[in-house]
């Protein structure tokens, strides 16, 4: 595991490097938040009352095989929404599904990056930043970064009475599993961006989830996850990753799914010394469906 940053301080923290996060939704907000995230421009009489924060707030840098994932979880549910609006919506007020739980950003500019990069460029002697910056401007790895947004809730929307788990210890699995589940979207993009299985990514990134969380593969409470069982499909999640044309057959499928669910639990209590990412890998490597 990597570095974790705790408590309220989370969200003043990245907007050091995201100073966006200091404009407000509102209408006309765009203008504000292009000068933020395009010039690293913070606001007038910048601040961060729009957030709520908590103490449960979390920055953490996960460890994987494809390098480190920056994950953040808010406790808050508004808080999230917000974010949400700040960075993928330009500040603009719009509503944000209740089912998006977590989401992952690419390419974003981090004012920090570019600050220590100024810093270090003088500290070697450079004397044209702004030359200097538009060369690095140019490279999308040079001070752009990769991050997931996570918010609390059930993992799946699933509640605890259809799980072994308590009210309150599934609560806090539910935020293992999800972020170890996007992490592993993150781990598969960088190692294997060709290599798109809707359904069996959805399946595999469920399997790093309880792993992380949970220390073991459970088949049946994947199921209940994507909505499979052994006579079909009965509502979850496996429809949102099915095309239309693949719909009319679901409960065809749904099998297929459950039985390689099955498989997959045998596989899983088979390693001796299990490393969640690298089982990932191999899994993604030797797909048991097709879809």
């Amino acid at each position: 595991m990597g570095e974790s940053i705790l408590g309220a301080g989370v969200i003043a923290q990245l907007a050091k490097r995201f100073p966006q996060l200091y404009v407000a939704p509102a209408e006309g907000a765009q203008d504000a938040h292009r000068a933020a995230s395009g010039r690293g421009i913070a606001p007038e009489g910048a601040n961060l009352d729009h957030f709520i924060t908590s103490v449960e707030d979390e920055l953490r840098v996960v460890d994987t095989p494809a390098g480190p994932v920056e994950v953040v979880f808010l406790r808050e549910r508004a808080d999230f929404e917000t974010l949400l609006q700040i960075i993928g919506h330009k500040a603009q007020p719009v509503p944000i599904n209740r089912t998006v739980g977590a989401i992952t950003y690419r390419g974003l500019a981090d004012w920090g990056k570019v600050s220590a990069l100024a810093r270090a460029y003088r500290e070697a002697g450079g004397e044209d930043w702004p030359a200097e910056f538009l060369r690095l401007a140019k490279d999308p790895q040079a001070f752009r970064t990769e991050i997931i947004f996570i918010s609390e809730g059930p993992y799946s929307n699933v509640p605890a009475g259809k799980t072994p788990y308590g009210a309150a210890e599934w609560m806090r699995i539910s935020r293992e599993i999800r972020l170890h589940h996007e992490c592993a979207h993150v781990v598969c993009r960088r190692t294997m961006p060709d290599d798109i299985l809707p359904v069996w990514d959805e399946i595999t990134a469920d399997v790093t989830g309880l792993l992380c969380a949970t220390g073991r593969y459970d088949a049946a409470l994947a199921g209940v996850f994507l909505g499979v069982d052994a006579s079909g499909y009965t509502g979850g999640r496996l429809a949102e990753y099915l095309k239309d044309d693949q719909k009319a057959s679901i409960d065809a499928l749904a099998r297929d799914v459950h039985d390689a669910l099955c498989r997959v639990q045998a596989q899983a209590e088979a390693v001796t010394d299990m490393r969640p990412f690298e089982f990932l890998l191999e899994l993604k490597r030797d797909p048991l469906i097709g879809f």
